[in-house]
């Protein structure tokens, strides 16, 4: 008995120092590569005939002109994480350039359900993006 709770011993300590040799990747490490539920030109409209507008392709996030993708540097490189259902886009701190998270689901518009880009920044306050452009504002909070 005590040759068998030696071994095992002696075996814990072998996998022990194996597994913090090798540490395994975490699940939260950030990708360049868009999900591709998320890829295509999306609308929020905004009044005054105006809109803003967001285009995600495989390898960049454009939102009202300004591009992130890997290649750039600081707060505009590219940097896609996951968390739960949600999507982000880049890593910054700062909460003013800070782009929120992401995801798609079907919403109804003028009648039928079509797919949109829900953007979910600040406290309670969703925006909604079509993928045409429609002059309605279907964006919403939750506190109001």
């Amino acid at each position: 008995m005590k040759k068998i709770a030696s071994f095992l011993f002696a075996a814990m300590i072998v996998l022990g120092i194996g597994l913090t040799a090798n540490p395994a990747k975490a699940q939260a490490s950030a990708s360049t590569t868009t999900p591709k539920a998320l890829r295509g030109t999306w609308y929020e409209y905004r009044g005054d005939k105006k809109f803003n507008v967001i285009k995600i392709t495989p390898h960049s996030f454009t939102y009202n002109g300004k591009t992130y993708s890997p290649s750039k540097s600081g707060y505009r490189k590219l940097g896609v994480s996951k968390w739960g259902s949600w999507y982000s886009f880049n890593q910054t701190k700062s909460s003013t350039k800070d782009l929120g998270q992401y995801k798609t689901k079907k919403k109804l518009i003028d009648g039928s359900y079509k797919k949109v880009l829900i953007k979910y920044k600040g406290v309670g306050t969703y925006h909604v993006f079509p993928t045409s452009k429609i002059y309605h504002k279907y964006s919403y909070s939750v506190l109001d």
